[in-house]
C-alpha cells in the first residue's frame, strides 16, 4: 500500500547520472608495499573488467561432498590493453 513496496528504487544514487564516461582511462588508485631488496621492476598495469561468463571445473578437495565433480563458476573476463611506455621515475 506504499510505494515503497509497490515500486522500489533500482539501483544506488551514488552512480547517478547514468551516463556514458567522458574520459576513456581508468585510474591505478592502489601500488603494492616497495620492497628494496628487489629490482626494479612493473608495480601496475592498467585493465579493464570487460564482462562476465562462466566456466564448468573439477573441484579437486578430497573430504568435499563436491569432491571429483564438476560446478559452474563465474568468471571475470579482463582486458589489457597494449601497454606503451611514456616514461618513469626514479628515486634515490
Amino acid at each position: 500500500s506504499h510505494r515503497k513496496f509497490e515500486r522500489p528504487r533500482h539501483g544506488s544514487l551514488g552512480f547517478l547520472p547514468r551516463k556514458r564516461t567522458k574520459h576513456v582511462f581508468g585510474k591505478l588508485k592502489s601500488f603494492p608495499k616497495d620492497d628494496a631488496s628487489k629490482a626494479p621492476h612493473f608495480t601496475a598495469f592498467m585493465s579493464y573488467k570487460a564482462g562476465m561468463t562462466h566456466i564448468i571445473r573439477d573441484v579437486d578437495r578430497p573430504g568435499s561432498k563436491l569432491h571429483k565433480k564438476e560446478i559452474a563458476e563465474a568468471v571475470s573476463i579482463i582486458e589489457a590493453p597494449p601497454m606503451v611506455v611514456v616514461g618513469f621515475v626514479g628515486y634515490v
